[in-house]
């Protein structure tokens, strides 16, 4: 009887409200998950579609198969069309790069000085499987994107830090600790969006969410966006 109970208060707690996800969202946003770069200022996101991407290192059809199912998921959720081109390509957009972890120096020492100070910080945390960067040009449009991928890792660790990184890579930069499922935990080995990383995605692509907006600005849209979603049935 009390296993029964407590299921619905279970699912109650695990519900986020609405000023809770607003400011999740926030930090999500306009965060940044190393401290490596400048938080972004304003909304931030790709603004053409399809996106070009190139698969490059120690792949395999498992990884690339993964890479796919992650990819058709994006599309399906924010509308934003993808599409595989050759390595060095003028229309790779997203280098996704399955590199053991000795390799990555290399990737680093090919960048701005800056950017490869970033990189570097993320290789040498043993901790980090999967990361990531990202370039605007201005700052409201992503135009460039690096995903490394430890390529030691097994194919379920692959599956949760891809998800993670092709998610952050869509505007959705930092990790925030939360009550309720999200992959955006800084600990979190999630296979799949949850609802709220799913509402996060739409709310960022919906046209209301217009690139160049401000945290306030933003804020106020993603909760009108937020309190039409919670009125609905859990």
């Amino acid at each position: 009887m009390s296993l029964l109970m407590s299921t619905p208060l279970l699912a109650e707690e695990l519900r986020p409200q609405l000023d809770d996800l607003v400011r999740h969202f926030g930090n999500v946003v306009f965060g940044d998950e190393y401290g490596v770069g400048d938080a972004p200022g304003v909304v931030a996101k790709w603004q053409e579609s399809p996106i070009g991407i190139a698969v490059q290192g120690h792949s395999t059809d498992q990884l690339i198969d993964i890479a796919a199912r992650h990819i058709r998921g994006l599309t399906e959720i924010t509308g934003v069309q993808f599409k595989k081109v050759a390595p060095g390509s003028p229309n790779a957009k997203i280098d996704l790069m399955f590199l053991y972890r000795q390799e990555m120096s290399a990737v680093a020492k090919q960048l701005p000085p800056r950017d490869a100070s970033a990189l570097t910080t993320m290789i040498n945390d043993p901790t980090a499987r999967c990361f990531f960067l990202s370039w605007k040009v201005p700052n409201d449009r992503i135009v460039k994107a690096i995903v490394l991928v430890n390529a030691k890792l097994e194919p379920a660790e692959v599956n949760a830090c891809l998800l993670e990184e092709l998610t952050q890579v869509m505007g959705l930069p930092n990790d925030v600790d939360a009550y309720w499922p999200t992959l955006f935990k800084p600990i979190d080995s999630s296979l799949n969006w949850s609802r709220w990383d799913k509402l996060y995605l739409k709310t960022l692509y919906s046209p209301q969410m217009k690139p160049g907006l401000n945290k306030a600005q933003a804020l106020e849209v993603a909760r009108t966006l937020f309190a039409k979603e919670l009125s609905k049935s859990p």
